[in-house]
């Protein structure tokens, strides 16, 4: 397991979410009975369905304003996941308190369509919709606790196109192609290690479905690495340019997977493959 849905569960239950109060004026809602009084505007109203089936995550993935990089879809016509609530702004609080925003790093959404029985929240950056929730009141188990409006879909973007400091706050050490352009963390990122396994002191590396690497291993982490964390050595001639660089350090593969590069090009930092994951 990586660390940061750790991370998410943290600064969620940290900050918590800031609903914007103000007046409601159309905002696409119908004529029901839906309560959207606590929540402001998105820039522009959003003209597309609710419910999109055949979507992978159903029509919050299509209300972003790029390509999904995670979600979620409820698909089921009688909810059972987690508990419903009698609004759309008690099943937005229910979500997060059941851990369901583990992979969304919003601080403030705004309502871009309201129906009947579903509404669409968004996370809005310069105009951009980068994250997307559908809530939706319907039937529901007794477990759930009844019929009422519960997180039907979400969808978010890749943090490479959120702001950079907003990415870093939520855990996401960002690095930046050769023209200075943030990389996807779906291909590569860092971060701290999990609090709950006590290795925040240690820097992780991600490189998409590829190996990770870790920067100054604790002692009872080194039989899980490749070999010794080393802080100065020469780059090896056979080392792989990735291409990516971040704070001026840029970042070599060993042609055989076991190091990651980390540096200059005359002396770099060695970071040694990790070969296990934190529970």
């Amino acid at each position: 397991m990586r660390p940061t849905s750790v991370r998410f569960r943290s600064r969620a239950a940290a900050l918590g979410l800031v609903l914007l109060a103000g007046g409601l004026i159309g905002c696409g809602s119908d004529d029901g009975a839906t309560d959207v009084s606590g929540f402001t505007h998105a820039s522009h109203d959003y003209e597309g369905p609710l419910y999109v089936e055949e979507a992978k995550y159903g029509a919050a993935g299509q209300a972003l304003d790029c390509q999904p990089a995670v979600g979620q879809f409820a698909r089921e016509e009688v909810y059972a996941e987690g508990a419903t609530s009698d609004s759309v702004e008690a099943a937005l609080e229910t979500a997060n308190s059941e851990g369901l925003f583990l992979f969304a790093p919003t601080e403030e959404v705004r309502l871009a369509k309201a129906e009947s029985d579903r509404a669409l929240l968004v996370h809005e950056v310069d105009g951009r919709i980068l994250m997307a929730l559908v809530f939706r009141n319907g039937p529901a188990t007794e477990g759930a606790g009844g019929p009422g409006w519960y997180l039907e879909s979400a969808a978010r973007c890749d943090f490479a196109e959120f702001p950079e400091a907003f990415a870093e706050e939520a855990g996401y050490r960002l690095w930046h192609d050769r023209d200075g352009r943030p990389v996807p963390v779906t291909r590569v990122y860092s971060a701290p290690g999990p609090e709950h396994c006590s290795w925040q002191s240690m820097e992780f590396l991600y490189l998409g479905d590829r190996n990770s690497y870790v920067r100054e291993p604790t002692p009872e982490l080194r039989r899980f690495v490749a070999g010794p964390f080393e802080t100065d050595v020469r780059l090896p001639g056979d080392a792989e340019d990735t291409g990516y660089e971040r704070g001026g350090r840029h970042l070599w593969l060993a042609a055989d997977g076991t190091y990651a590069y980390v540096g200059s090009d005359a002396r770099v930092q060695a970071w040694p493959r990790f070969d296990s994951g934190c529970a």
